[in-house]
């Protein structure tokens, strides 16, 4: 279930980082002030897997905002890919200069399986915590480091022919570092580091990078 446990970091993290917020300070994203939509795409590398996402999200400043969107997990050794989906909300909250968000989640994947030998793997997850991130302005450039915290439940069955189905939990807390490179409020770049701790196995930090493009009609 090792495996597992990996996709289920991996999906979490895209999870928490394929959000957007207003002047997207929280998570690094541009504002919904000029774009009350987001392109979002995320490339997540754990320890011995790859994973991709792509989402779309929606708000207006100052309020709710909502995220989903769905992906794919490959891992060393396995010929067969994992699959899954997405959705969050969130409330964004300014605080002074900084904005706070609290953040909630859910995924549902299906995969890796193995059918030589008969077997069916799903996974469910749910993510909550809080993010926070303070924009600092150079030019057209909007420069935004950021943090994030969430709790992650992990849910993984296993079907096997002839056997009755085995399932699984999983939990742990997940600490995001983050630096938004946010260009004409428009465009934005980040890369983002999540250092896994107090779960049920010990895992090394893992990497990601995260993009979005802001379009759509502007804030009244």
């Amino acid at each position: 279930m090792s495996m597992q446990r990996k996709l289920g970091i991996a999906i979490v993290s895209l999870l928490v980082s394929a959000s957007g917020a207003a002047a997207q300070a929280c998570l690094g994203l541009p504002s919904f002030t000029n774009g009350s939509v987001h392109l979002n795409a995320a490339a997540e590398f754990p320890d011995s897997a790859n994973a991709w996402a792509l989402g779309i999200g929606a708000g207006r400043p100052g309020t709710l905002f909502a995220n989903l969107g769905g992906g794919q997990a490959s891992f060393e050794g396995l010929a067969e890919k994992s699959t899954f989906g997405f959705i969050e909300f969130g409330v964004q909250i300014p605080v002074g200069r900084a904005q706070l968000c609290p953040i909630a989640g859910g995924t549902f994947g299906a995969g890796p399986d193995d059918p030589e030998a008969g077997l069916k793997l799903t996974s469910r997850s749910a993510s909550a915590g809080v993010a926070l991130g303070l924009p600092v302005e150079a030019g057209t450039l909007r420069i935004v480091p950021n943090i994030a915290v969430k709790y992650e439940y992990l849910s993984a069955r296993v079907d096997e022919i002839d056997f009755e189905p085995l399932t699984e939990t999983f939990t742990s807390g997940i600490f995001d570092l983050g630096l938004g490179f946010i260009v004409r409020d428009r465009i934005s770049f980040q890369p983002i580091v999540h250092f896994p701790f107090g779960g049920d196995d010990t895992e090394e930090p893992s990497f990601g990078l995260f993009a979005a493009f802001s379009f759509g009609w502007r804030a009244r």
